[in-house]
């Protein structure tokens, strides 16, 4: 299995990527017109979150986009994928945060193609990441392998791995973290609106270390090329008070949403845990229930 996977990665790796994004449009308005369940939750996840309904057909053709990509941004040379990226707005905030050799926290979200950190980075050094492993065995060691191409150091959701966050910011090094993952714990802060379950591990990691800020985005332009976007949270993140700290990094997710909100992952099931007494949302075609 795993080799037949490793062959699929690769002959898609090597189309071009106006291929690649012309099949992504295509699985895009497939999911609209079908009405699947990415659909369906994108829908819901735009309502909930006061946006423009129809942006769903427009985010399910990025998302599929970014899909198609993905194997070429693990698999493909590095030089080849490079030339993706145009434009770093922000970079001087970016330049100036890894010069001060304090370590480097990047805020990466769900937004545009954010497997393209991997490339870009290298620019600027190495980088610590943290990932969720498939719940497929077959799928574990393959994803640590193809995302470990350009020398970056992949870490597991595991108290190893965190420990491994920390150590590499007080290294100085830089760790990337996506703040908008569903946690197992954490807290309700408002998130684009509505009330979501919110990570604490990236305000945690900045108490704990010296550690600068800063979040990133990686967003595809009309040409089908990249543009870099970093952006600089509210010094409220680094608040005493948890609730404030998330609150500031929420907003920093929410700006960068702004700049390009069809390239968001609206089919991301983010309001999957909500407060007691709140109704469960995803619960298409089954008997109403509320959250205990």
């Amino acid at each position: 299995m795993n080799t037949l996977i490793s062959f699929l990665l690769g002959l898609l790796a090597r189309l071009p990527r106006g291929v690649l994004q012309s099949v992504g449009i295509v699985v895009g308005l497939v999911n609209h017109f079908l009405n699947t369940r990415a659909a369906r939750v994108t829908s819901v996840n735009l309502a909930l979150c006061g946006m423009d309904p129809g942006l769903r057909k427009k985010s399910l053709i990025e998302t599929g986009k970014t899909l198609l990509e993905t194997p070429a941004t693990w698999l493909a040379p590095t030089d080849r994928i490079d030339d993706w990226i145009c434009h770093v707005h922000g970079v001087d905030l970016l330049e100036q945060a890894i010069e001060s050799e304090r370590g480097l926290l990047i805020l990466l979200p769900h937004l545009g193609n954010w497997e393209l950190i991997n490339v870009f980075y290298r620019r600027y050094g190495l980088m610590t990441a943290l990932y969720h492993p498939p719940k497929r065995k077959v799928m574990r060691s393959l994803m640590a392998e193809v995302r470990g191409q350009h020398g970056n150091e992949m870490v597991p959701t595991t108290r190893q791995g965190l420990a491994r966050l920390y150590r590499a910011l007080n290294e100085g090094r830089t760790v990337v973290v996506l703040p908008d993952q569903i946690p197992t714990s954490g807290r309700y802060i408002p998130f684009i609106g509505p009330l979501a379950l919110t990570d604490e591990l990236s305000v945690r990691l900045l108490k704990k270390t010296s550690a600068r800020v800063l979040g990133l985005s990686i967003i595809r332009r009309n040409d089908g090329r990249f543009d870099i976007h970093i952006l600089e949270p509210a010094d409220e993140i680094f608040s005493d008070d948890m609730d404030v700290a998330l609150t500031a990094m929420n907003e920093l997710v929410e700006e960068a949403v702004r700049l390009a909100p069809a390239q968001y992952q609206w089919e991301y099931k983010r309001f999957r845990e909500r407060p007691a007494g709140e109704t469960k949302i995803y619960r298409f075609n089954k008997p109403p229930e509320v959250h205990s």
